[in-house]
């Protein structure tokens, strides 16, 4: 049986992941990142001179990984800091709640789906997405190579393991008349995939597959982007920021730009980054990560529709939003004019958007 250590088992799901994790309530979580966060911002205070850089906070969804390679690029290559901004990157965790974060945080920004940045709106929150991280969200239902199931619809009367309250999983269950399948609690590993044959899961392709493989286990991962939910996978700011700040938030954007490009075309430095500040990540599962995401384009998607890195699309947040209203997950329109701005894409900024091809092949070992 495959058990992984317990240190090793929040990597096991993908950042769907938000409600994963019994352990952790969601207040406490939140109560150490608002910590946190204060006591960054009372170490910049005491430590700032004239020529410190104005800062901000970055918080991703979750531990670092090669999902985050961009950003983690942009930092270690000095790229903020030459753009004009100090950023301090936040790794998330299970339970994060990320629109909360940043709309609480004046120099805030985050990770989060498209789909939770228009819930957040409607409901008050004080955010804005800015651009797109993804082109399509990664989440995915997770089953073996050889199930019998091939579609959503196939998941009717089956147990499936996903985090309490996914907007995806209650559109999926109300497109598809999922009247008689069993929602089980996500325990955070691939273990039980391992041992039982009809164990189904979400998953991001990037990283649970990775885990089962090593197992011996070949898996497929149905995308909830192919099933007509699509929401982007964006960075949101918190809207003072936007609206006070923007040469923050252009700068960030810049130098966020330029670390994807340069993860892209050498990922191996970014990667031993992320190993030395997460030990539950692994060099293999880092380039089988990296190698997904380059296949399944999540960064820039498909150039004959029109997307690239950064990009967001008026009429796909109009689609997504007539799609939460037609299966009732919000209840009435939002202004998406308050939910997302195009002014940080690269065609804004006059940014080459195209990704390098990688010049500097990953070997098994760092």
């Amino acid at each position: 049986m495959f058990i992984p250590p317990k240190p090793f088992l929040i990597t096991m799901l993908s950042p769907a992941r938000q409600a994963v994790s019994a352990n952790i309530a969601r207040p406490v979580l939140l109560g150490v990142i608002i910590m946190g966060l204060a006591l960054m911002a009372g170490c910049g205070k005491k430590a700032a001179s004239p020529g410190d850089l104005p800062k901000v906070n970055f918080t991703h969804d979750w531990v670092p990984e090669p999902e985050h390679g961009g950003y983690y690029a942009a930092d270690i290559n000095g790229y903020w800091r030459e753009a004009g901004v100090e950023v301090n990157v936040i790794p998330g965790g299970p339970n994060a709640e990320i629109e909360r974060i940043v709309s609480i945080d004046p120099n805030g920004l985050g990770i989060s789906r498209g789909d939770a940045v228009i819930l957040a709106v409607s409901r008050g929150l004080p955010i804005v997405a800015v651009n797109s991280y993804f082109q399509h969200d990664p989440q995915g239902i997770m089953v073996r190579e050889d199930s019998p199931v091939k579609t959503f619809a196939d998941l009717e009367d089956r147990d499936v393991s996903i985090a309490s309250g996914q907007t995806f999983f209650l559109y999926l269950q109300k497109k598809y008349n999922l009247t008689k399948t069993r929602v089980r609690p996500v325990t955070g590993s691939v273990a039980n995939f391992i041992v039982d044959p009809n164990y189904i899961q979400q998953a991001y392709p990037t990283s649970e597959p990775y885990y089962a493989l090593k197992e011996g286990v070949r898996s497929r991962v149905l995308q909830i982007s192919g099933s007509g939910f699509d929401p982007y996978r964006v960075i949101i700011a918190n809207k003072a920021l936007v609206e006070k700040h923007p040469e923050l938030v252009k700068a960030f954007s810049e130098g966020a730009y330029r670390g994807w490009k340069e993860y892209y075309r050498n990922p191996g430095p970014t990667h031993k980054k992320i190993l030395s500040i997460s030990p539950t990540m692994e060099w293999k599962g880092m380039i089988f990560g990296f190698n997904k995401m380059r296949e399944l384009r999540f960064s820039d998607g498909d150039p004959a529709k029109g997307e690239s890195l950064g990009a967001v699309d008026p009429k796909r947040w109009e689609t997504l939003q007539q799609v939460m209203l037609e299966y009732a997950l919000i209840d009435k329109p939002v202004d998406l004019s308050t939910v997302f701005t195009s002014d940080f894409t690269p065609a804004k900024l006059g940014i080459d958007p195209t990704l390098p091809a990688t010049e500097i092949p990953l070997t098994e070992n760092p």
